[in-house]
């Protein structure tokens, strides 16, 4: 298997090296080979690319460009002038008397350099799954979160237009006193629970918190349209904007942290308003 892999990696190299290679390189200025006889320069002659697989390339005379010798080794006579040379999963046997220009690359495809390619390969493909996955649970729970609550949102969007900046700033204290608090909980061993229902309880509130922001930007920023849709519908096409930007990189992560402090200060105001109207009803 990781054999195949390698054959389908060198073919890979190789088709990208020729299609992004200068189109004036493919006249009698690009010299190729794929296995076979070693590619030979001759003393006294000049190209200006030369590739191969699978083979050697012997330079004796001139390489304008690069040399670029996939599972194969370049040998560099005395009377060669290169630029650059380039060999993945090879060796470079340099006896110019000039060296290149550019510089001399070695690239071994051996067996830890393969191990550690298919590693990299394997993580960035999970990151990406476990991305996805992240993603469509978002998706899915915020379409749902919009779509139960769609009705009971429009006095926490009417605060949110009015002293979103505050809310922030609500939002933020808030997010450093539970922090605080957190600390202080994990340092015992009794305190880890109290800790994780705590962070738990933050998060439900962060969460809760965003659907007001991401119904009241979805009137910003959508089609006036997009409104008159059922609630189902328009609730997903508004997380989709959400998440979509969310996973915007760089500025993504700041936009999430940005949106879900706002959205725990807007719950947090919410309920002080909730609670302190229904104590005046009390009262009265």
């Amino acid at each position: 298997m990781r054999n195949s892999f390698k054959l389908s990696l060198e073919l890979l190299v190789l088709l990208s090296l020729l299609i992004f290679s200068p189109s004036y390189a493919f006249a009698n200025e690009l010299q190729t080979q794929i296995g076979g006889n070693p590619l030979v320069i001759p003393a006294g002659h000049s190209t200006e690319t030369v590739i191969t697989a699978d083979t050697d390339a012997r330079i004796a005379g001139t390489v304008t460009e690069a040399v670029i010798v996939i599972n194969g080794n370049v040998y560099l006579e005395s009377t060669a002038h290169v630029d650059l040379v380039i060999a993945l999963g090879g060796h470079i046997y340099n006896s110019a008397v000039q060296p290149p220009q550019t510089g001399v690359f070695e690239f071994n495809f051996n067996q830890s350099f393969m191990n550690q390619l298919l590693l990299g390969i394997a993580l960035l493909l999970g990151g990406w799954l476990i991305r996805f996955i992240l993603s469509l649970m978002a998706i899915i729970l915020l379409t749902v979160l919009g779509y139960l609550l769609n009705n009971r949102i429009s006095k926490a969007k009417n605060i949110l237009s009015v002293s979103s900046l505050r809310l922030f700033g609500i939002g933020a204290g808030l997010a450093l006193i539970i922090l605080c608090f957190l600390f202080l909980l994990i340092l015992t061993v009794i305190g880890i629970p109290v800790a994780v229902v705590l962070f738990l309880l933050s998060f439900v509130a962060a969460i809760l918190g965003l659907i007001p922001i991401i119904d009241y930007w979805g009137t910003k920023l959508l089609a006036p349209k997009v409104q008159d849709y059922p609630a189902l519908t328009k609730w997903l096409i508004q997380a989709l904007l959400f998440v979509a930007l969310v996973n915007l990189p760089l500025i993504g992560f700041v936009f999430l942290l940005i949106t879900g402090i706002t959205g725990l200060g807007l719950l947090v105001t919410y309920g002080w308003i909730v609670i302190k109207s229904r104590r005046q009803k009390i009262l009265k």
